[in-house]
């Protein structure tokens, strides 16, 4: 009788451990279904974005937005189609034009013949290129090799701002600009020519949208205006720049001693860094006029910051004048009129629009003078024209 139920309690502690070792087991199932469900969605975007990279135009741009410039100039030989007929190298080309201002059309000796755009977000669109042959593609790729600045101006005027250090291939690249020619133009026709690397420093103190607003400004009405120069060199001050306080009081000090507000005045006399001949003479001129204390204490500071000496506690104008022997001075920034006997009638300027074919040297010989003369009075780094520039033909 005690056997039977010995079995009998076996057979049932048996079933129990069966029944609970099959519990867990779907328990354990259960759970893994429940795991891999909710994995499978925070994974499927990633594959829905893995496979839209492979498989469209926009997942593949927006894939080359992180590319850099020599890994999409790579792409430029890969012909694995993507969609709606473009393959992988006609989106490079895209993506090095709008990430990298990469200038397709220099590359190309003219614009392209056929632009299409792309949304790929909204309100943004990316330009592409349909219609480009193999001939036009290689020399795409030579230009993005061989071109040690491939750039548009914007790229170049970008690149500009970032450099810590002056590279002068590239301020070269950028002095051959239109947008660089425009404001060389100005200065020239305004009888206040600069070299090109004091115009290159004023600009890159601004900001692209400002120089592009001069440039279409000047390309709907020419404007050689003194008033105009005057007018873009305030703008300039106003993105803090000091290359545009010292060029103000080098062309139009005057100007600004007698019509700039005395905030005016103290912004400019904030940004001047060094000293120079116009800079000393300014503060000067401002200590002899009947501007506001916070001027002359301004200028008062400005002084002594020239000269490296600390400012004392108190002071006055007369006592500052004569402490940096400026009390009798006449400098005032006022232009000097020349002794009547010494004045001569101007030569009229003359200016030379290049044409196609022509070289300076070939400029020079028609108006008899030294191409070197002509290089110097336009402010060239190099012999490098280009066809529409003007330039000023020095007197003899």
């Amino acid at each position: 009788m005690e056997d039977t139920w010995a079995k009998k309690f076996r057979k049932i502690t048996v079933s129990l451990i069966l029944s609970g070792a099959l519990n867990i087991g779907l328990i354990a199932a259960f759970v893994a279904l429940v795991l891999q469900d909710r994995v499978g969605q925070f994974s499927s975007p990633q594959k829905k974005w893995a496979e839209e990279q492979k498989s469209s135009n926009i997942g593949a741009l927006h894939a080359m937005s992180k590319l850099s410039f020599r890994e999409l100039v790579a792409l430029l030989t890969n012909r694995e189609s993507v969609e709606q007929g473009y393959a992988k190298r006609d989106l490079a080309i895209a993506a090095l034009t709008a990430f990298h201002h990469f200038n397709l059309e220099k590359a190309l000796g003219t614009a392209p013949l056929q632009k299409r755009s792309i949304a790929v977000n909204e309100g943004e669109a990316i330009d592409v290129f349909p219609g480009l042959t193999e001939e036009q593609f290689e020399g795409i790729i030579r230009f993005a090799y061989q071109e040690k600045w491939p750039l548009t101006s914007k790229g170049l005027f970008s690149l500009l701002q970032k450099l810590s250090t002056r590279d002068e291939s590239l301020e070269q690249a950028f002095a051959i600009t239109p947008e660089f020619y425009a404001v060389q133009l100005l200065f020239q026709k305004t009888d206040a020519p600069q070299d090109a690397s004091t115009l290159i420093h004023l600009l890159s103190e601004g900001s692209w949208d400002l120089l592009d607003c001069f440039v279409k400004e000047q390309s709907q009405l020419l404007d050689f205006s003194v008033e105009k120069r005057r007018r873009l060199l305030l703008s300039y001050l106003a993105h803090h720049s000091k290359t545009a306080a010292h060029l103000l009081l080098k062309t139009d000090g005057p100007f600004v001693l007698k019509r700039l507000d005395d905030r005016g005045i103290l912004d400019v006399l904030t940004l001047l860094d060094r000293r120079t001949e116009e800079a000393a003479a300014f503060c000067s001129s401002l200590l002899q006029s009947p501007r506001g204390d916070a001027v002359w204490q301004a200028a008062t500071q400005k002084l002594y910051a020239f000269a490296g000496e600390p400012m004392p506690e108190t002071f006055d104008a007369k006592t500052t004048l004569s402490h940096f022997g400026l009390a009798k001075s006449e400098a005032k920034l006022e232009p000097k009129p020349a002794p009547v006997a010494a004045q001569q009638p101007a030569a009229a300027a003359r200016y030379h629009t290049v044409k196609e074919g022509e070289s300076l040297w070939k400029i020079a010989r028609q108006y008899k003078v030294k191409p070197e003369d002509v290089a110097k009075t336009n402010g060239l780094d190099r012999d490098k024209i280009f066809p529409g520039m003007t330039l000023k033909i020095p007197t003899n």
